[in-house]
């Protein structure tokens, strides 16, 4: 299963995966978070039928709730990295449901070395 980060979303969106990556989303379990969602839906310059767009992606997927076990694990995540809130929200996410995180900003998890993570704009 597949915890999409927000830039894999935009990327989707403007036509940036290779076939293999769309090939692999179509056949897969795809979730997502909150945290991805208000980042995504928040943006200011958004037209109405990115928007759409995004909210039909959105419904199609599993939404991770952000739970206590995920809430404790983004504790232990901020103690113990220097990862900021909502990159450790989402790989909290990831870790505690069993998923790979596919996402272009692997640095930004890099301290948090049990997460599972793609990169589809490099693999």
């Amino acid at each position: 299963m597949i915890l999409l980060d927000t830039n894999t979303i935009i990327y989707l969106r403007n036509n940036q995966l290779d076939e293999r990556a769309i090939d692999i989303l179509r056949s897969s379990s795809l979730g997502t978070c909150n945290i991805v969602i208000t980042e995504v839906l928040g943006y200011k310059a958004m037209d109405q039928e990115d928007a759409g767009f995004f909210r039909d992606f959105f419904d199609s997927m599993k939404n991770y709730a952000f739970n206590k076990e995920v809430t404790e694990k983004v504790i232990e995540l901020r103690k113990t990295t220097n990862i900021k809130l909502p990159d450790a929200i989402i790989a909290a996410t990831a870790l505690v449901n069993n998923l790979v995180l596919w996402t272009h900003n692997t640095k930004d998890f890099e301290s948090v070395h049990s997460l599972k993570t793609f990169d589809p704009l490099q693999n």
